[in-house]
């Protein structure tokens, strides 16, 4: 019950009744609930939750009531065994979100970061969306970063000194590790998905200095997409896979640009910062995050596009970095050193309600799940 109330109420959706207000309501007095009773302390829907347990088995009976109606609305069964009882009430929320909202829930998305490990070496991690279930996913005892995720499937790619050139990885869902084929350089860096998960876009330094190239997945064939004497670095696919938000220093400074696809029709997006970086598209294609440099440190950025206006969001001590976005486009993560070490952190889109969810572990380049297809 307790990671259903949690679910719900960091999805943003919901305003949830105090728990202190339910010994107000009277037992029932038979199967129904007592709608008014529930209606005095504030709520519109009742959520009731009937758990059974036998032979190692969990059973779960979902009843959603819709109270002014006095009507159920759904009644589902989950089952399984008694340790995915977290997933099937993580499975309850993402469900109700369905419900309410038409949209998916994301109680059940993933967040990858790489950590420190030992004196010499940073490991990928993987945990659930709220900080809980922390697993180790490499074990190379060298420098793993920058997981991104794959869009259509659960593999992750990432820069990795295992074979001591740093070269771009996969990790797949059942752990079987390949390198991506065909990179076009020695150096090959901040690897990103495009939206159909069948090509990916990256930093390499074929020709001396780091340019973005495109790779074809299936066939291997690479395709340069900037020829400049500057760095490009962090590139971002666009969810309508048209263009690609990237790090440029072509103005002196490293600056976020987006281009088409192509590699054309280049225009800077950011100008009253001295640097910035890490650029993310939102899943919903009209917001992209980043870092901004001010006074001395980074704080997340976003740049609403129909508007052409930018907006802060974090404030306060400490860097804060490498943002990425949840599947619903209605919240953050990103790792900050605000409380002395880096550690990795999720914020509603608008900089409200920010949650620690590491301690202590100097966590760094988190990536969110995208949903399953």
């Amino acid at each position: 019950i307790e990671t259903v109330r949690y679910d719900l109420d960091f999805s943003g959706y919901f305003d949830i009744v105090a728990p202190r207000l339910y010994e107000l309501v009277p037992p029932p007095e038979g199967s129904e609930p007592r709608y008014d009773d529930w209606r005095s302390i504030g709520a519109d829907s009742l959520l009731q939750l009937d758990v059974g347990y036998r032979d190692g088995r969990i059973d779960v009976v979902a009843r959603l009531y819709d109270l002014p109606g006095k009507k159920v609305l759904f009644a589902y069964r989950y089952c399984g065994e008694f340790e995915l009882l977290r997933r099937i009430a993580h499975q309850v929320s993402d469900d109700l979100v369905q419900h309410f909202t038409g949209r998916p829930g994301i109680a059940l998305t993933w967040i990858a970061f790489s950590s420190k490990h030992g004196e010499d070496s940073k490991e990928l991690f993987l945990m659930d969306y709220d900080g809980r279930r922390i697993r180790r996913l490499t074990t190379t005892g060298t420098l793993n970063i920058t997981p991104a995720w794959s869009p259509i499937a659960d593999v992750l790619a990432f820069m990795s000194w295992r074979e001591k050139q740093p070269a771009i990885y996969l990790l797949d869902g059942d752990g079987k590790l390949s390198k991506a084929p065909a990179l076009t350089s020695e150096l090959s860096a901040a690897p990103e998905w495009s939206p159909d998960g069948r090509r990916m876009v990256y930093s390499g330094d074929a020709e001396g200095q780091l340019d973005l190239y495109l790779i074809d997945l299936a066939s291997g064939r690479n395709t340069r997409l900037t020829r400049t004497a500057s760095i490009e670095m962090a590139p971002a696919f666009a969810p309508n896979a048209r263009e690609i938000a990237f790090t440029s220093n072509r103005s002196g400074t490293p600056q976020i640009y987006v281009m088409d696809a192509e590699g054309l029709n280049v225009r800077r997006i950011t100008y009253d910062c001295s640097y910035c970086d890490s650029a993310a598209w939102s899943p919903d294609g009209d917001k992209i995050a980043y870092v901004s440099r001010i006074n001395g440190r980074f704080d997340v950025m976003v740049y609403d596009i129909p508007t052409d206006t930018h907006r802060r969001l974090t404030y306060g001590d400490g860097n804060n970095e490498n943002p990425r976005w949840s599947p619903d486009s209605r919240h953050l993560v990103f790792s900050s050193d605000r409380r002395g070490t880096y550690d990795i952190y999720t914020m509603r889109a608008d900089g409200s309600r920010v949650i620690r969810l590491t301690k202590g572990g100097d966590c760094f380049t988190p990536d969110w799940s995208r949903w399953s297809k």
